[in-house]
């Protein structure tokens, strides 16, 4: 996949995570930030206040009296978060996509799964009950930061199986299609 795709596609994922779980998307960024990131989102103390947050969210997310989060004071926030969770998490990419547009894949994802989130809370929350739609709601969110946080990330798996995507296959031999690997050449 193109590397600058590869970090718009992170951020709309992450962007998403933020529109189902407003806290969460920005925790995961902070949480899985390699010990050599320098940006902000890697201090201790960020990941301190990320994961309060998203433990506090996670906690009062299952309460009743919560207001929508398609009310002004819920979505805008989400929005925020998702843009600037998007922004950040491009920025770890090999070929990061510009800011502008990570942050806006990150803001238009959080605002479709914000509205997605609501409507699935609705409908699943009067045949299941609230909470056992919110837990899967919360598992949905959690899966979908580790697909846009992973090293791994969202690319397809390698054609060749037991390759890695990364190896260097025509190194040395200067002979095209041929490759290192104890199979040998490539057909």
């Amino acid at each position: 996949m193109n590397p600058a795709a590869e970090a718009l596609t992170r951020a709309g994922l992450i962007g998403a995570v933020s529109g189902l779980r407003s806290q969460w998307g920005m925790a995961a960024v902070a949480w899985s930030a390699r010990p050599a990131d320098v940006s902000v989102t890697a201090r201790p103390w960020v990941r301190g206040a990320t994961l309060a947050s998203a433990t506090g969210e996670f906690v009062a997310n299952k309460s009743p009296g919560v207001p929508s989060r398609l009310t002004p004071g819920g979505l805008v926030p989400r929005l925020v978060l998702g843009a600037l969770s998007g922004m950040a998490l491009s920025r770890r990419s090999e070929g990061p996509a510009t800011p502008v547009a990570a942050a806006a894949a990150g803001a238009v994802a959080a605002g479709a799964f914000a509205c997605a989130g609501a409507g699935w809370r609705r409908v699943a929350g009067a045949r299941t009950g609230d909470a056992v739609a919110a837990a899967v709601e919360d598992v949905v969110a959690v899966a979908l930061a580790w697909v846009a946080c992973s090293p791994a990330g969202v690319r397809p798996p390698c054609p060749r199986a037991g390759h890695a995507r990364h190896a260097i296959e025509f190194e040395g031999t200067g002979t095209p299609g041929t490759d290192r690997a104890p199979d040998g050449p490539q057909e």
